[in-house]
């Protein structure tokens, strides 16, 4: 079988589980070809989202898209480009499965809102796969970053029995679509996700700013090298904004800065009282954390 896989990962979680996805898909004989959108300027300072997947992704049977839950949802640069998928033809088949990784807080309607997407260009979604990762975020606001023991081969049942029921899939025949078991967070959940939790609003006007200090800033580009959306970019020996791709606080720059030349500026406080408050209230609290749906009947049975 020919498996196109679409990444975004900004800060390494869903590359994790990508390879892992890849490597099992590959002991099984199928042929796999992966597009990484990460930090792919031609991506982020794109055009048209559809040329530049028309001459990027390759001939499949089953299409498989993956990136991070940020506020609830999947990453919206995911859901823009799942938006603007062609429709499924000839070299590019019908069959579709969306995967996330969550900092074990809330997978929200992540996997719920790319299946809907992907109905709308034409695909059935007979498969979809959630799995608990460390909360990058947290690096930035915490003592220690909360599940920072994840993605440590846990997840390796998961993606095992996602692998293998692709590979009992059936591209030419009749495939039932996953969509009633993606409603497992609810209606509340559903309208925090509408309501309140509206990611690009949350990056431009709640969470703290990313600067640059060019007083200590060495110019080494290292920032610029991880800034998953290239937001960040070199002018001679500066680093300084692009104004065509956002800032999404995935604080890759923050952290791996060697200089500390980049800092958050806003109310830290408030951002690390609001991290505490729904980690103590929601963290690793999602059941099951990790899974594959539809779950199958036998596990349903037995747990």
């Amino acid at each position: 079988m020919k498996i196109t896989i679409i990444q975004f990962s900004p800060s390494g979680n869903s590359k994790v589980v990508t390879q892992d996805i890849i490597a099992m898909l590959e002991s099984k004989h199928h042929e796999v070809n992966l597009l990484d959108i990460t930090g792919d300027a031609a991506f982020f300072n794109r055009n048209n989202l559809q040329e530049y997947l028309a001459q990027r992704v390759t001939p499949h049977d089953v299409l498989l898209v993956g990136g991070p839950v940020y506020a609830h949802h999947m990453q919206y640069h995911v859901l823009d480009l799942i938006k603007s998928l062609p429709k499924p033809n000839d070299a590019w088949g019908k069959l579709a499965i969306p995967y996330v990784t969550y900092g074990g807080i809330s997978s929200g309607v992540a996997l719920k809102e790319s299946r809907k997407f992907l109905r709308e260009t034409g695909r059935i979604v007979p498969l979809a796969m959630k799995i608990v990762a460390p909360h990058r975020m947290t690096r930035a606001f915490m003592p220690e970053e909360f599940n920072s023991d994840k993605l440590k081969g846990e997840q390796l049942k998961d993606i095992e029995e996602l692998v293998n029921r692709i590979g009992l899939l059936n591209p030419e025949g009749k495939v039932n679509d996953a969509g009633r078991s993606l409603h497992y967070n609810g209606i509340v959940t559903t309208l925090l996700a509408k309501t309140v939790f509206i990611e690009k609003t949350w990056h431009e006007k709640r969470y703290p700013r990313v600067v640059v200090n060019p007083a200590i800033c060495t110019g080494c580009g290292k920032c610029v090298r991880l800034c998953p959306v290239a937001h960040l970019k070199k002018e001679g020996e500066s680093v300084v904004t692009s104004a065509s791709s956002g800032c999404i606080h995935c604080l890759n720059c923050v952290v791996n800065c060697p200089s500390k030349a980049v800092s958050l500026q806003g109310d830290l406080e408030k951002g690390r009282a609001f991290m505490s408050n729904m980690i103590a209230k929601k963290g690793n609290k999602e059941t099951p954390g990790s899974a594959v749906y539809p779950i199958l009947k036998s596990k349903i049975s037995c747990c």
